[in-house]
């Protein structure tokens, strides 16, 4: 189970943080919904106005995204009742605290899958075979246009909304179709017009364009990942912004400066003007599957703490991912091909170094 840091300028802002305290044989890594609840004035004195959870249902895998269970809390993080008092514990400081949902995809093992009653709430192949999230068998992907599980998933975003959830993560949004993000969108929006709701938009997989002959334009103006963003407009109230995230990458890695660089700063003053100022970029420098920043820095922790500082001026939320207090990094890429490599910028934080 991670969390995220939240920092929003000078409205406030997101930071990511992690309940991987300790370390602990097997899959699970050790850490729960207590030990969040025990460091919050630890993140708080970080300057964090806020916490993004990695998702906390009952799952298969230690980084929660191999849901089993979407109306249990796994016991390895906590309980319910833990999650409740961690939401009024965060918004006692005047902090946010936000969740993560996984509306693509659940685990072979989920009931909704394994009792094989619900086969039309999957997609399935012409050979008759499932549909996978990244081809990993263990993954099957929700038929999101099925009017039964769009209600089903609305019903547990609802379930984190009424919780005290002051905005929603939703993983691989490039997933889930456009109609069935509108049909969450106004359904939460009718109960709770406060809850934000933040899409992954990244990379080409699962992707389709809203808008077939504006993605076209705007792939030729932009690059493919301002396209695929910018397709989210209207539909989400906002995105985890790799653009941002790319364009400081770059300056890194040819080890330029970041404060002192009047290009990047005219590239992403350019980048947000192509989005409504009611859309929010949540900024970030990496996160649970990218390498860390300053491994992208070269070990250059002058670049890191420059980044730092460079994202905490615009008026957009940005995200810390834990560790980077402590200028945590990895010594090779996770891009390398080697298998579970995204475990190389998942360590633990024990107790004895905060």
């Amino acid at each position: 189970l991670f969390f995220l840091m939240i920092r929003r300028p000078p409205r406030s802002t997101l930071f990511p943080y992690t309940t991987l305290f300790r370390s602990t044989n097997g899959n699970f890594k050790g850490g729960c919904l207590r030990s969040i609840i025990n460091h919050l004035d630890y993140i708080k004195g970080l300057g964090m106005t806020g916490i993004m959870l990695t998702p906390f249902y009952k799952t298969a895998a230690y980084h929660g995204y191999h849901v089993v269970n979407f109306e249990k809390v796994d016991p390895h993080f906590g309980t319910k009742e833990d999650v409740k008092e961690l939401v009024c514990k965060v918004h006692d400081r005047n902090m946010t605290i936000v969740a993560d949902f996984v509306a693509n995809h659940c685990h072979k093992d989920c009931r909704l899958f394994a009792d094989g009653k619900h086969k039309g709430w999957f997609l399935f192949q012409p050979d008759g075979s499932y549909k996978s999230f990244a081809g990993i068998a263990d993954l099957p992907m929700f038929n999101t246009d099925n009017k039964e599980v769009q209600t089903y998933l609305t019903e547990r975003i609802l379930d984190l909304c009424a919780m005290g959830f002051d905005a929603i993560r939703l993983d691989h949004a490039t997933g889930p179709s456009y109609t069935f993000w509108s049909f969450i969108r106004k359904s939460v929006k009718r109960q709770y017009p406060g809850v934000r709701l933040i899409g992954e938009v990244w990379g080409k997989l699962d992707f389709k364009p809203r808008n077939t002959i504006r993605y076209f334009f705007n792939r030729i103006r932009y690059n493919a990942q301002e396209a695929r963003q910018l397709e989210y407009v209207g539909i989400l109230d906002g995105v985890l912004d790799f653009s941002y995230q790319q364009l400081l990458c770059k300056a890194v890695n040819s080890r330029r400066s970041i404060t002192n660089n009047p290009v990047l700063y005219n590239e992403v003053k350019t980048h947000f003007a192509r989005y409504p100022t009611n859309f929010e970029l949540w900024l970030f420098l990496d996160n649970h599957d990218l390498n860390r920043f300053l491994f992208e820095c070269n070990g250059d922790k002058s670049l890191l703490r420059e980044a730092i500082k460079f994202s905490g001026q615009w008026e957009q939320p940005w995200i810390m991912f834990y560790g980077t207090e402590k200028e945590f990094t990895n010594t090779e890429s996770i891009n390398d091909g080697t298998p579970y490599a995204d475990e190389r910028v998942r360590m633990c934080i024990n107790n004895n170094i905060l």
